[in-house]
């Protein structure tokens, strides 16, 4: 920090005012210069504010960050097993989503693998996007309460497939032969006649 006194810099003469100004400039150069071009500037908002604005919210583990250069900078890409879904689109159960490396711009940065977070993503085509503005953060107990107070349970990213029928065959069961299934039919045929027989004969009496 550069101090002085006012009236030692009334005493200078013009030239040495001049020299004085352009030293008191190049310091705060210096110090401008040290600062970050580009700084993020966004205001982290409330969990319901980001689950409205994000496209889809789920849970899942980060397995890999793989860092990639583009024309604006270095990008991340992070492969993520899906645990749970609580809105959009994602029936995966991995997917990938890609953020920005600098903190200075708001990016997630180098996200640690085997860590599980909570994802408020945007979806553009087949990418999912995220940064820290949308509200991504490590899956906290306290961060999933309020995830799934405002959205439920949420479900697994691949519905389970559905459980077939079991036939269990009996020990020592053998199949009805035809005759015993044919059995009871005839039996009931049989009866049938004799009844119509004594029924004639008891009306020729009559």
């Amino acid at each position: 920090m550069i101090c002085f006194d006012w009236h030692v810099f009334a005493t200078l003469s013009v030239s040495g005012r001049r020299f004085f100004a352009a030293l008191l400039l190049a310091g705060c150069a210096v110090v401008l210069g040290q600062l970050p071009a580009h700084a993020c500037s966004c205001v982290t908002g409330h969990t319901q504010t980001q689950t409205k604005q994000a496209d889809d919210v789920f849970s899942g583990t980060v397995t890999h960050a793989k860092r990639t250069r583009s024309g604006g900078g270095a990008t991340m890409t992070y492969d993520v097993d899906v645990e749970r879904v609580y809105k959009g689109g994602v029936n995966t159960d991995t997917v990938q989503v890609t953020s920005d490396r600098s903190a200075r711009t708001c990016g997630l940065g180098e996200l640690p693998a085997n860590r599980r977070y909570v994802f408020f993503t945007k979806t553009s085509g087949q990418e999912l996007t995220a940064d820290t503005c949308s509200g991504t953060a490590p899956a906290g107990g306290l961060l999933v309460h309020k995830v799934e107070k405002l959205l439920g349970g949420g479900h697994p990213p691949v519905p389970p497939a559905p459980q077939k029928a079991v036939f269990t065959r009996v020990a020592d069961a053998q199949p009805m032969s035809l005759p015993r299934l044919a059995a009871p039919g005839v039996a009931l045929v049989i009866a049938g006649l004799l009844g119509l027989i004594v029924v004639r004969r008891l009306g020729r009496r009559a």
